[in-house]
């Protein structure tokens, strides 16, 4: 699976040292340019609950894989971030 995200470029180190401390993460870097998001619709995250948050995730995706967790499908996770733009 080949995922794209967009992260503020003073984040940009930090999070990649992240992602170079997990075995199966393959980096590439892109030329594509990167939607900017605005810093008033950009929520805040300290860099302990980020951490925590990806922690998390990488939990969930691991009790996934061993069949222990169904996890959230695609289509009911566009949904609900359709429901919560709507609200």
């Amino acid at each position: 699976m080949q995922i794209t995200l967009t992260v503020p470029d003073k984040k940009a180190d930090s999070f990649l040292d992240v992602l170079r401390h997990i075995s199966y993460v393959d980096i590439q870097p892109s030329d594509v340019p990167c939607r900017q998001s605005s810093e008033n619709n950009e929520e805040k995250f300290s860099a302990e609950e980020f951490y925590e948050g990806l922690k998390e995730a990488i939990h969930d995706v691991n009790e996934a894989i061993a069949g222990r967790k169904q996890l959230q499908t695609f289509e009911d996770f566009i949904d609900e971030l359709r429901s919560e733009a709507v609200a």
